[in-house]
């Protein structure tokens, strides 16, 4: 599943420019960066509009709870969900035995923004809201999960908000995503702050490696 995300991009503006979308200056206004953004948060998504792509907040989880819908099922079970992108720059699973757990954050080996395929509908207070879609793990996040979410290339993801074709939905190559051992800060979703993602205390950063 994926339960929490980063995106610490200063910039909302710069956000926009690299997934090619419009934002509005209201908007702009109302952006932080997060370091822990969970289910509940308010959030952005990229929408398809007639003119261009909009990035637009939006709150994280369906109206019956769900916060994730598997890639495999999401057309049978959420037929009204339309296409959306979730930026990111990272996202948060954990290992470890009951009791101590170890978070880790998971971003990509060559730096930048992950595209997370998402669905939305409009809750019936007039907000937006999204769940975010998984697939099988692959490469780190199968050393410790069964599940990741979908990361589009910036092609697919273009792709996925016109078409919304389940073939684009696929796990992420081995090598795309490095993992390094971050604060048990993070375990509190009250705390977001660039503090969460640093090394837990007396331990160098830890990367995961494949074998």
């Amino acid at each position: 599943m994926c339960g929490r995300v980063t995106l610490t991009t200063p910039d909302l503006e710069a956000v926009a420019a690299l997934l090619e979308a419009r934002v509005a200056p209201e908007h702009v206004r109302l952006y932080r960066p997060r370091y822990n953004a969970a289910p509940t948060d308010a959030h952005w998504v990229v929408e398809p509009r007639a003119e261009a792509p909009a990035l637009v907040p939006a709150i994280w989880g369906f109206a019956g709870g769900a916060i994730n819908a598997r890639a495999e099922t999401w057309e049978r079970r959420f037929r009204g969900g339309r296409p959306v992108i979730v930026p990111a720059d990272g996202f948060f699973e954990w290992t470890g035995p009951k009791g101590a757990r170890r978070p880790l954050w998971f971003r990509p080996r060559a730096g930048g923004l992950l595209c997370l395929a998402g669905l939305a509908e409009t809750l019936l207070d007039g907000r937006l809201a999204f769940v975010v879609l998984t697939t099988e793990a692959s490469g780190a996040v199968a050393l410790i999960h069964d599940r990741m979410p979908v990361l589009l290339s910036r092609e697919n993801a273009r792709a996925w908000l016109e078409q919304g074709d389940s073939g684009l939905l696929l796990p992420a190559p081995d090598d795309f995503l490095i993992a390094t051992e971050v604060s048990p800060r993070v375990n509190d979703v009250r705390n977001d702050d660039p503090a969460v993602l640093e090394p837990p205390a007396a331990d160098a950063p830890r990367q995961l490696g494949l074998f």
